[in-house]
């Protein structure tokens, strides 16, 4: 690389990152707290110029705002206002209910109401643990298929798939309860003994006698061998692949932890609050008492 280019990335590098910071620290608050007005309050500041509004009617409404997306982000909640706020912090303290119980369950939880929004949560819970561990399956599969240093093929007259590299072949199976005796192997070495028992080694590996020769004249033959190499640059893309499948694994995680604290939040506040209607009762009560924050 030339110095001009070595100049140019060095320069770049250093924007890059704070853009992407920017971006992760917005998706962050956004999902943290429902908002991301503070940061963009504080670009807008750093690009146009200028802290406060100049109205003291919208400076005040701001200053609620900064405070509701602040308690939002520090209790991963969803408040709308400061009076829900408020309203939210006497229930807990009157019922003595554990805070950190609540915090795991950002949207699932209506602060208006104060009660965990109706869900088959069971139900979901198994439904984004099941999908997860099939994403980390085929991430797995995806990225020894990427590593491998063997072409994944499998002949026209054939059912199976096997492992094909330059010198060897040898049956593929990601099945750990298989009966290990049911492997096979061929190297190129085997294939130079003379003779070759073809029948029985194709009996072994359940493959046409025909197909063992196609399999030894591959290690000689320039044609084949180009197509194994081009076969394994390709299988080698499948590592992106696998990436993909990494962020939507981590909802699918995030999610079913998510659904498991809603559940075990609901049976929490059941036992601790009682019946319907007495709870419906201590909230008109608290609703009543309490007057909005200005």
């Amino acid at each position: 690389m030339e110095v001009e280019t070595l100049k140019i990335v060095a320069d770049i590098s250093p924007w890059l990152s704070l853009v992407l910071l920017t971006v992760f620290a917005v998706i962050w608050f956004r999902l943290r707290a429902g908002t991301s007005y503070g940061l963009i309050n504080r670009l807008y500041a750093i690009v146009i110029g200028g802290k406060e509004f100049h109205d003291n009617s919208v400076t005040e409404f701001w200053n609620e705002r900064k405070d509701v997306e602040r308690f939002n982000a520090l209790f991963n909640t969803r408040a709308k206002s400061l009076k829900e706020v408020n309203l939210f912090i006497k229930w807990i303290n009157r019922n003595d209910l554990d805070l950190r119980r609540l915090a795991k369950l950002n949207d699932l939880f209506d602060m208006e109401e104060r009660e965990v929004k109706k869900g088959s949560y069971r139900l979901a819970t198994i439904f984004f643990s099941v999908v997860g561990f099939v994403l980390v399956l085929l991430s797995i599969y995806l990225m020894e298929l990427a590593r491998k240093d063997a072409a994944l093929i499998k002949f026209n007259d054939e059912t199976q798939w096997m492992w094909l590299s330059h010198d060897a072949a040898y049956s593929t199976a990601y099945n750990p309860f298989r009966d290990r005796a049911q492997d096979w192997r061929l190297t190129a070495e085997t294939c130079s003994q003379t003779p070759l028992d073809k029948e029985s080694f194709a009996a072994q590996a359940k493959l046409k006698p025909e197909n063992i020769t196609n399999i030894c004249e591959s290690f000689t033959n320039a044609k084949d061998i180009q197509r194994i190499d081009e076969i394994i640059n390709n299988q080698k893309s499948f590592v992106w692949l696998a990436l993909a499948f990494l962020p939507l694994f981590l909802y699918c995680f995030n999610s079913a932890l998510r659904l498991n604290s809603a559940r075990q939040a609901k049976s929490y506040l059941k036992k601790k609050l009682g019946d319907t209607a007495a709870r419906a009762q201590a909230l008109d009560s608290e609703d009543g008492d309490s007057a909005p924050s200005q």
